[in-house]
């Protein structure tokens, strides 16, 4: 058995925070069912896998995966009642909605207990269910915005220029999103733990907040302005140091150097030949600046595929910059099977991300391909016992 199995999650999440969480909640092998709009704006969003006049989100390919989708619309009261009539049957529901929104539509933590004492509600929002922002919309780039991280990224203080503003650099992918899609999933977990070790079994609600997330993942900042410490290390893993930086190579490539400890700077200097580096790791000033130099006039003597062949053999924590189609080919990620082939009924083979959980006894695989808008609507509700008549019914009046 996978560790979820039995377990039913509805999922009313929508763009990529909560489906994301709830793809980490299948991959371990909860029943997950997609409750969805078809006519929500991006739930079919670019870019596409197309075969004829066939198209396919290839986002949803990844991010829908182990799932199953039913269409109802829940702002009627017949679909309210079929929504109901699954939370009796369900462990979790997962929303992205603005506050407010579930009691508006009357399916809120305090009323879908009433019908499931067990049920866990769990709602991922920007700012939380409460404070200030809380009606303020927003994405990931506001919430890095917030929290402190996209101060932390931009270029690095160059001696004599200190004083000059720079400006935060848009990092490349949504650090928010699935740094709240994963404590989201954490949190659900650790719910369903405590629900089991629980005598009456009863539920709770959860309200996790992408803010909240990503401003929990800046320890070593936090300490070092809760200490008081204003020396320059506080920036020692923000590219203000040479030892933690990024240079280019002669063939207009990069390679990240993310030394910390001294035994690594001398290796590091060994692969240079530069011993004449060796007391300057932690160079202040001018000095810093120099090292700098120093450090990026020796990459430019070699191609990044020469530095690796010879830094591969040492431990001086030096590596790569890949684009992502160069990481798919890096050998480290093919040994740990981290890209699959699976088998589309109307693409053919398709490639996919595999899950990072590498579990020895109950290994997780991806079970089911993405399935289409309401594609298991009328097996979801003969399962709870509506008949072929009252399906037809509901599609008649749109309650599905």
């Amino acid at each position: 058995m996978l560790p979820l199995e039995g377990k039913v999650v509805l999922d009313l999440s929508r763009m990529l925070p909560g489906p994301y969480c709830s793809m980490i909640l299948s991959d371990l092998g909860a029943e997950v069912i997609r409750i969805e709009d078809p006519n929500y704006a991006y739930s079919n969003p670019p870019p596409f896998y197309q075969k004829g006049a066939y198209r396919e989100s290839a986002f949803h390919s990844i991010l829908m995966r182990n799932k199953k989708s039913i269409t109802l619309n829940l702002k009627k009261k017949e679909a309210k009642e079929i929504f109901y009539e699954l939370v009796k049957h369900s462990d979790v529901v997962l929303d992205t909605f603005r506050p407010k929104i579930m009691e508006k539509l009357k399916i809120d933590y305090n009323t879908l207990s009433l019908i499931n004492p067990s049920i866990i509600c769990c709602s991922l929002t920007g700012y939380g269910q409460y404070g200030p922002y809380e009606q303020i919309a927003g994405h990931d780039l506001n919430y890095i915005g917030i929290c402190g991280i996209l101060d932390l990224n931009k270029e690095r203080k160059i001696f004599s220029k200190e004083d000059e503003i720079r400006s935060p650099i848009n990092p490349g992918f949504q650090a928010a999103d699935i740094g709240g899609a994963l404590v989201t999933a954490i949190g659900i977990l650790g719910a369903i733990i405590e629900r089991e070790n629980n005598p009456e079994r009863k539920g709770q609600y959860i309200d996790i907040s992408m803010t909240d997330s990503v401003f929990s993942f800046i320890p070593l900042v936090s300490a070092y302005h809760f200490s008081n410490d204003l020396s320059d290390g506080k920036d020692l893993l923000h590219g203000d140091f040479p030892f933690y930086s990024v240079y280019k190579t002669k063939d207009n490539k990069f390679l990240s150097v993310g030394i910390i400890e001294v035994k690594f700077w001398r290796e590091f200097c060994k692969g240079l030949k530069r011993d004449d580096l060796l007391l300057k790791q932690f160079a202040q000033g001018i000095a810093r600046e120099h090292l700098f130099v120093e450090i990026q006039n020796e990459f430019l003597k070699k191609t990044q595929k020469e530095w690796m062949e010879m830094f591969i053999n040492l431990d001086a924590c030096v590596m790569p910059v890949k684009s992502f189609a160069e990481a798919c080919e890096d050998p480290q990620i093919k040994a740990r099977n981290m890209l699959v082939e699976i088998d589309h009924p109307k693409l053919g083979k398709i490639q996919n991300i595999a899950s990072p959980i590498k579990y020895s006894r109950t290994p997780l695989t991806i079970r089911s391909t993405s399935p289409k808008i309401g594609q298991n609507t009328k097996e979801i509700l003969k399962k709870l016992g509506y008949t072929k008549d009252e399906i037809r019914e509901f599609l008649k009046k749109g309650i599905i």
